[in-house]
C-alpha cells in the first residue's frame, strides 16, 4: 500500500518556499535521509548478487542511474529482473533513500511482484535493508496523492471511487436529466466518449465539437453536467483520478515541487501502454521544462503495444528520445522464454511493421519443433483438431492440462472449443471472465458500504434502494429523482428555503439522536442535492408517493440510520453480517433454490473471508484499545483498496482449483506464457480483425500484427496456428482466407497440415461465393441438418456447387428466418445449450425482448430463460 503521509509539506504543512532548495544527487534530503543508506564504492571485482545474473545490456541499464533512460525490452527478455535490480542498485550502491524512488506499473499483480523482488534483492545482496520504494499502479499512486493533497481538490472530505458501472449509472441519470434521447445517444456511448476524452486529459471546456457532429455536441453537454454531478457526489471515476492529479501538478506549483523533490528517480513499466493523461502526468514530475530532474527510466516494447482501444498511445514510447533529448537507449534483445523457431517466426512477422524501433530478438534456447500451420474445414473441425493434439501431447509427452493455452481474437470463438472440452471431460478455464468485484452480489454489498461511508453517493444509493426487493419500485425512484432535480434547481436558482417538501425533522420518533449522524441536516442544507436528501423528504411526506410507500421509505431510511450509527462501533465483518441479516439477502437467495443463487451465496461467503483477511492485516499488532480507535478508519480504507483491486484472483487457494487448460482472448494473453499455445481463427477479417480489409489503414493492420506477435511469443515450446476454410460468423457462413501473417513466416519454419474438405481436390469452384445469407446459415434448409453430428463442411461435400441455392431452399430458409425474427418459439422446439446440453421448450410466456421460455433438459431438470439470450441455441423444428 502506498502512503504519502511522510511527504514533507503535506496538506497541513506550511507553504513551500519560493526559492527551490538545491537537490543533492542522492540521500541527505530532509526527512528522506533518516536512516537512509549512504553511497558506497564497490571494491575491485565486487559485484552485488542482484547484478551477477544480469546479461550485459541488463546490467548496463541497471547501472545507468542519471538522466533519462529508455529500455526497449523485447518479449521474454527479463525486464522486471532488470528494473528491480536497478532499484536495488540505487539504494544499495548509490545510497538513494527508498522514499525517493517511484516505480509505476499497470496492475496490482505487477506491483506486488516488483515489490517482492526488490525486497529479495536487498535482503540477499545489499549491505543492509532500508525499506521498499513507492511501487504501485498509476491509479493507486494518484489516489494517495489526492488523499494527501485534499485541499488542492474540489472536495472538502474524503472522496469515493466509482467503478465502470457506477459511472454508467451516473451518465444515465445525466442523459435523462438533459432530456436527451437514449435511443439516439446511448448512455454507454456517452460513457465511452467521456472516458476517451479523459484518456487524453481533455476537459469539457476544451472540447470543441464540429457544428456538423451532433454526437460530439451532445457529448459536450453530457460531459459538462456529468463532471458537476460527479463532484457533487463527492466521487471520482478512474479517468478522473489521473486527470485531476495531472491538473493539480500542472496548476499548483507548490504541490508539483513537493513531488518532484520527493521522487528523484522514476521508473515506468510497460511504457508502450501509457495514454495521454499518464504521459502528461509523468512529464509534470520529470521534465526539466516543468522543474523536473529527468531521472526517468521507462521500460517497454512498442512491438507489444496492443491497447489502443483502451487509449494507449504508441507515440509515447516512439517519441521518448524527442521528449528527452540525450536519452540513453538500451535494448534487451535476448529472449529467455521461447525456442529459436518461435522467436525467428515472431521476428519475421513484426519486422513488417513500420512504426517500430529496430531490434533483433534472439535466444540461446534450443531450435525446437517447427510451428504447425493447420488448415481445417470449419470451426467444428478446428476444435476437433485442437482437442486431438491436446490429448496426443498429454498422453505421449506427459503434458499437464495447465501446459496448454488457446488464444482467439474474439470471445465468440470459444463456444466450439467449450463444447468439445465438455464432451471430452477436459477441465478448462476462460481467462478474463467476470471478476470477483464485478459480480452483482459483491457490488450490492459494496454499494451499501459506500452509502454508509458517504450518504451523498446517489449512484450507490439508487443501486441498493430496492436490493433485496423491499417494494420500492421504479415509479417511486423516479419520484425521488424528481425531488432531487428540484433540489438541484433550487440550488442553481439560489433559493435558500429549498423545495416545497423540504423538512427539518424527518427521523422516526424512535431514531437515535440526529446530531450524531453526518447526514442529519441533509435537506436543511440547500447545497445538498443528493438522492439521500430526496429520500429523507419523501419518507416523511406521504403526499409525495402514498402512505404505504412512505412507510417503506421511512423503514429503509431508519435502517440506514441504524447502520450509520453502528459503523464506528463495529468491525467490517460485523457490519457486513448486520447488512446481510437485516436485509435477508442470503435468505432470499436460498429461497430461490437455483444453482445461480447457490453460487452467489458462495461469493458472499468468500467476501466474508476477504473482510476477515483485511481486518487481520489492518489490526495486526494493535492492542484492543488501538483496534477500537481504528474501527472508524477501516471502511474508507477498504473501499479504496477494493475500488483499485482490478486484477484480484478469484478464490483463496489456487492449489484447490482443478488444473485446467486456459482459453482467452489475445489481449488477455499479454504477460503470460505457456509450453503449448494454439492460436486459432487466423483468417482475414477475423484475425486480423479488419472488416473492410481493402480500406484498412496501416495503423490498424500494424496493431493487429503486434497482437499476432504477442500471441506467438507467449509459446515456450510448441506453437499451433490454425484457420478454417468456412466459418459461421454472426449467423452467416463465410469462406475464409488464411491470415496474411502466414505469408510473413518463412516456410521452412512451418509444418503444414491440410485437413480442409477441399484438400487435394484441385478444385476451387466450391468457394466462388464468400458469404451466404443468414437465413441459410440459421439451418432448416435441405442443405444443413442441425441434428446431424456432421460438421458444416460434411454437409456440403457432395454438392457440386453449394453456392447456388434452389428456390425451394431459399423459401424454406426465409420462412425459418421469419419465424424466428417474430419471436415465436413453440412448445416442443429443441435447444442445444452449450452448458446444459439438449432440451425441449415446455412453456412460453411474454413477447418481444421480454419473451421467456421454460426448457426441460435431459440432464438437470427445467430452467427458464429470456429468449434473447439463447436464440442462437434454439432449433427451428418442433
Amino acid at each position: 500500500m502506498i502512503d504519502f503521509d511522510d511527504a514533507p509539506g503535506g496538506s497541513n504543512a506550511a507553504p513551500a518556499p519560493t526559492a527551490r532548495p538545491v537537490r543533492p544527487a542522492y540521500g541527505g534530503f530532509g526527512e528522506y535521509a533518516r536512516g537512509a543508506p549512504q553511497p558506497r564504492t564497490l571494491a575491485p571485482g565486487e559485484v552485488p548478487a542482484y547484478l551477477e545474473s544480469l546479461n550485459p545490456p541488463q546490467r548496463e541499464a541497471a547501472e545507468h542511474t542519471e538522466g533519462p533512460l529508455i529500455v526497449l525490452a523485447g518479449a521474454g527478455s527479463g525486464k522486471t529482473k532488470m528494473v528491480t535490480s536497478r532499484i536495488a542498485y540505487l539504494m544499495d550502491v548509490r545510497g538513494v533513500p527508498a522514499s525517493r524512488i517511484l516505480a509505476v506499473t499497470f496492475t496490482n499483480k505487477a506491483a506486488r511482484e516488483m515489490r517482492e523482488r526488490v525486497e529479495r534483492h536487498l535482503h540477499s545482496g545489499a549491505q543492509g535493508f532500508y525499506g521498499v520504494p513507492e511501487i504501485g499502479t498509476f491509479h493507486a499512486i494518484c489516489v494517495r496523492l489526492l488523499r494527501r493533497e485534499l485541499a488542492a481538490t474540489p472536495f472538502t472530505k474524503p472522496f469515493v471511487i466509482y467503478d465502470d458501472s457506477d459511472q454508467l449509472s451516473l451518465v444515465k441519470r445525466v442523459v435523462e436529466k438533459l432530456g436527451i434521447d437514449e435511443k439516439a445517444f446511448s448512455p454507454k456511448a456517452m460513457q465511452a466518449g467521456i472516458n476517451r476524452l479523459k484518456c487524453d486529459a481533455i476537459e469539457p471546456k476544451e472540447l470543441e465539437p464540429s457544428a456538423h457532429d451532433l454526437f460530439e455536441r451532445k457529448l459536450k453537454l453530457v460531459y459538462e453536467e456529468y463532471q458537476k454531478d460527479l463532484f457533487a457526489n463527492n466521487a471520482l471515476d478512474f479517468g478522473e483520478i489521473l486527470c485531476m492529479t495531472y491538473r493539480i501538478l500542472r496548476d499548483n506549483e507548490a504541490v508539483r515541487r513537493r513531488y518532484q523533490d520527493r521522487f528523484l528517480y522514476i521508473h515506468v513499466d510497460e511504457y508502450q501502454d501509457t495514454n495521454r493523461a499518464q504521459y502528461l502526468l509523468l512529464s509534470q514530475l520529470a521534465k526539466k521544462e516543468f522543474g523536473g530532474h529527468e531521472n526517468i527510466c521507462v521500460v517497454g516494447d512498442e512491438d507489444q503495444s496492443i491497447y489502443k482501444w483502451r487509449g494507449a498511445d504508441i507515440r509515447n514510447i516512439l517519441d521518448f528520445e524527442q521528449d528527452y533529448p540525450g536519452a540513453k537507449v538500451v535494448k534487451l534483445e535476448q529472449n529467455y522464454r521461447s525456442t529459436k523457431t518461435i522467436i525467428t517466426a515472431a521476428s519475421q512477422v513484426i519486422r513488417n511493421n513500420r512504426e517500430r524501433k529496430e531490434k533483433t530478438l534472439w535466444t540461446a534456447n534450443p531450435e525446437g519443433p517447427r510451428i504447425v500451420k493447420a488448415s481445417l474445414a470449419d470451426e467444428k473441425s478446428e476444435a476437433e483438431y485442437v482437442i486431438k493434439q491436446i490429448k496426443r501431447l498429454a498422453t505421449y509427452e506427459n503434458r499437464a492440462y495447465t501446459d496448454f493455452a488457446i488464444f482467439y481474437r474474439t470471445h465468440a470463438q470459444s463456444r466450439q472449443f467449450e463444447e468439445v472440452f465438455r464432451r471430452e471431460k477436459i477441465p478448462y478455464e476462460i481467462v478474463g471472465g467476470l471478476r470477483f468485484y464485478d459480480r452483482k452480489e459483491i457490488k450490492d454489498v459494496l454499494s451499501y458500504f459506500k452509502v454508509l461511508q458517504n450518504p451523498q453517493d446517489s449512484v450507490s444509493l439508487k443501486r441498493i434502494i430496492n436490493v433485496p426487493a423491499r417494494g420500492i419500485g421504479k415509479t417511486t425512484i423516479d419520484k425521488l429523482e424528481a425531488i432531487q432535480l428540484e433540489l438541484e434547481q433550487s440550488r442553481r436558482e439560489g433559493i435558500e428555503s429549498g423545495p416545497t417538501h423540504a423538512l427539518v425533522d424527518v427521523l422516526p420518533d424512535d431514531a437515535s439522536n440526529a446530531e450524531e449522524l453526518d447526514f442529519a441536516d441533509a435537506t436543511s442544507n440547500p447545497r445538498d442535492t443528493s438522492l439521500f436528501a430526496a429520500l429523507r423528504i419523501a419518507a416523511k411526506d406521504p403526499s409525495i408517493t402514498s402512505a404505504g410507500t412512505a412507510k417503506k421509505l421511512a423503514a429503509f431510511y431508519a435502517f440506514l440510520e441504524k447502520l450509520i450509527a453502528s459503523r464506528p462501533k463495529v468491525l467490517l465483518t460485523e457490519l457486513y453480517h448486520l447488512i446481510l441479516d437485516e436485509t435477508r439477502y442470503v435468505q432470499t437467495l436460498r429461497e430461490e433454490g437455483t444453482e445461480e443463487a447457490a453460487a452467489r451465496i458462495e461469493n458472499l461467503e468468500e467476501f466474508d473471508t476477504v473482510l476477515q483477511e483485511f481486518e487481520e492485516k489492518a489490526t495486526e499488532g494493535l492492542s484492543e484499545e488501538e483496534i477500537e480507535a481504528k474501527k472508524t478508519e477501516l471502511l474508507p480504507i477498504f473501499l479504496e483498496e477494493s475500488s483499485l483491486e482490478t486484477d484480484r484472483v478469484e478464490g483463496r487457494d489456487e492449489a484447490e482449483k482443478i488444473p485446467s487448460l486456459q482459453m482467452m482472448s489475445l489481449h488477455s494473453s499479454k504477460g503470460l506464457e505457456y509450453p503449448v499455445v494454439f492460436l486459432v481463427g487466423m483468417e482475414e477479417g477475423l484475425f486480423p480483425s479488419i472488416r473492410g480489409m481493402e480500406d484498412a489503414s496501416d495503423e490498424e493492420i500494424e496493431e493487429e500484427r503486434r497482437l499476432c506477435y504477442v500471441g506467438i511469443t507467449r509459446a515456450r515450446e510448441n506453437l499451433y496456428l490454425t484457420h478454417a476454410s468456412i466459418r459461421r460468423i454472426w449467423g452467416q457462413i463465410n469462406y475464409q482466407e488464411p491470415a496474411r501473417f502466414f505469408e510473413e513466416i518463412p516456410g521452412d519454419l512451418l509444418e503444414v497440415v491440410d485437413e480442409s474438405f477441399h484438400a487435394g481436390s484441385g478444385s476451387s469452384k466450391h468457394f466462388e461465393r464468400k458469404s451466404w445469407s443468414s437465413s441459410w446459415g440459421s439451418g432448416g434448409s435441405s442443405g444443413y441438418d442441425p441434428d446431424s453430428p456432421r460438421s458444416y463442411a460434411d454437409s456440403f461435400k457432395n454438392r457440386d456447387d453449394y453456392s447456388q441455392l434452389t428456390e425451394a431452399d431459399r423459401a424454406k430458409a426465409a420462412a425459418s428466418a421469419a419465424k424466428k425474427s417474430g419471436g415465436v418459439y413453440r412448445i416442443g422446439m429443441k435447444i442445444d445449450h452449450p452448458e446444459y446440453g439438449a432440451g425441449k421448450i415446455t412453456a412460453q410466456e411474454g413477447s418481444g425482448k421480454d419473451e421467456k421460455v421454460t426448457v426441460q433438459f435431459a440432464r438437470g431438470g427445467p430452467r427458464k430463460f429470456l429468449v434473447r439470450f439463447i436464440e442462437g441455441f434454439i432449433e427451428d423444428s418442433a
